[in-house]
């Protein structure tokens, strides 16, 4: 009985841990399609940097630069999901130097003298190199453990963010010539930079209060100099500077508030605003409405020249004519239900929903603070068409009336209020988010049917009712100069209306 049994003890003496490796032995995730995706971006990038070089240094190829320019832009996404996506040491630290070299580049090329002016070049390749640089280090820092690499981070986002605000602000100050456009650009780039800076995760908490306090603290100096300013008699400063300093100050401050404040509802708000950006559908919303704004943007160009290339006049606003047409006004439509699909609908399909119901926290509180972060994502989606326009002043060497994007502004704000409002009930109906999503485009395709119904002979009163509710009608009305307080009240009262009936099926919910 005894000789059976001693190979197995000796060979458990010698092998003590052998059934346990067998058992603990954990692989690690390879992300196989986010590299294939890297790859696929790699391979674009430098077959369009090749194309621009061979076309800038030798005579015309078949592949000509608009082409080059093509496979960077598409190329440039892939790369960044593969960032995002990809957690290995050796490739997030590629990309966290691949954020370094835009960053220097940036700063380089927005001091390179172009046609005897400094700074000409910043325009747009120094923004473009800053925007590259923040979101390649953002992707690098998600996926970092190191303290001493998330330090570097951290000092180089918030150097930049700090640098590009002062210079904004303080060039904006003194000239008028500076703040449209440079001064407007270098104030939103330091903003996101700073914004970055609070909200990466190896941020300490003492560190990120201050930073926000620094920046609700400039944002309200500047606003308080730019009032007082506008108040002197015979200044004439309100127009335009006033008005954008005062506009960018109290931006600084209400985005430092939202960022610091340890209350209920900012709290709540900044937690659904995050959870956009922890999604692809974020950067890809992002992604396609920037692509579009670039084609809108060429075809506004287009139109602004003749058969031979040569500029027409064309009668003020011309901003008109870029933003009120079909291809805005359709990505306008899809974007909204993307946007809002998962608010609720995601809630209640993750079993969270309970919880938010149950928690004292208010079904009025969740609901204005899934709707102020849905609202917020709407303007960010659509602030590079705001861009583009900086670059048509750059670029033609005129200045335009861009004054009536002021009254336009507000009547975006106010529409996209009461589109998100709708949204947001359509998907508390739901645990399913492409019905929710179904649901919100039926119901922008409503809207729409307002403008194209009153452009038919249905008679005055009709047609004037539908004219009221047309929020297309709005933005012309608005891109004209002219901002009419009915009109701002009923896309407003209209929000308010989806905002009651959400609270309602919450409310109805938490009790059945």
């Amino acid at each position: 009985m005894s000789t059976p049994t001693a190979p197995e003890t000796r060979d458990t003496a010698y092998r003590p841990f052998a059934a346990e490796a067998g058992l603990s032995e954990v692989r690690a995730d390879v992300p196989t399609f986010a590299r294939w995706i890297g790859g696929i971006g790699l391979i674009l990038v430098f077959f369009g940097a090749a194309i621009l070089i061979f076309n800038t240094f030798g005579p015309p190829r078949l592949l000509g630069p608009t082409f080059g320019q093509f496979c960077i832009i598409f190329g440039l996404p892939f790369l960044l999901y593969h960032a995002a996506r990809d957690s290995d040491e050796q490739i997030r630290r590629a990309y966290g130097g691949f954020g370094l070299i835009f960053a220097v580049t940036g700063v380089v090329v927005s001091l390179l003298p172009s046609q005897g002016i400094v700074g000409g070049l910043f325009l747009p390749w120094g923004v473009i190199s800053f925007i590259l640089s923040l979101v390649f280090l953002l992707a690098f820092s998600r996926h970092e453990d190191d303290p001493l690499w998330q330090r570097a981070t951290l000092y180089t986002l918030g150097g930049i963010g700090a640098a590009a605000a002062l210079v904004g602000f303080i060039g904006g100050s003194i000239s008028t010539n500076f703040l449209v456009p440079y001064g407007l650009v270098l104030a939103f780039v330091g903003l996101f930079y700073l914004w970055a800076t609070i909200s990466l995760p190896g941020t300490a908490a003492e560190l990120r209060y201050r930073v926000g306090l620094g920046l609700g603290v400039l944002g309200a100096v500047v606003a308080l100099i730019a009032l007082v300013r506008c108040l002197i008699p015979g200044a004439h400063y309100l127009v335009p500077s006033g008005l954008l300093l005062i506009g960018l100050g109290a931006l600084y401050a209400v985005i430092a508030v939202g960022l610091v404040s340890d209350r209920q509802f900012i709290v709540l708000t900044r937690r659904e605003l995050a959870a956009y950006f922890y999604s692809p559908i974020a950067y890809l919303v992002l992604f396609g409405t920037t692509i579009v704004g670039l084609l809108i943007y060429w075809q506004f160009l287009g139109s602004l020249l003749d058969m031979r290339g040569t500029p027409q006049a064309r009668p003020e606003p011309i901003v008109r004519e870029y933003i009120v047409s079909l291809l805005p006004v359709m990505c306008v439509i899809f974007i909204v239900p993307v946007i809002t699909m998962r608010l609720l609908s995601e809630e209640r399909r993750t079993g969270t929903y309970e919880v938010l119901l149950t928690a004292p926290l208010g079904e009025l509180n969740v609901v204005l603070s899934k709707f102020f972060a849905a609202l917020i994502f709407y303007l960010l989606a659509l602030l590079p068409w705001g861009l583009f326009l900086i670059e048509l002043r750059v670029d033609g060497g005129k200045p335009f009336d861009y004054l009536p994007l002021l009254s336009f502004y507000v009547a975006l704000v106010c529409s996209g209020a009461a589109f998100v409002a709708m949204g947001l009930f359509f998907s508390s109906l739901t645990r399913n988010q492409i019905i929710a999503a179904v649901m919100t485009f039926m119901g922008m395709m409503f809207l729409l049917a307002f403008f194209l119904l009153e452009r038919q002979d249905i008679g005055p009163s009709a047609a004037a009712l539908f004219r009221q509710f047309s929020f297309i009608n709005l933005w012309i009305t608005s891109l004209g100069g002219k901002i009419y307080i009915r009109d701002i009240a009923l896309q407003l009262s209209i929000a308010v209306f989806w905002l009651y009936l959400t609270i309602k099926v919450l409310e109805v919910r938490k009790w059945s």
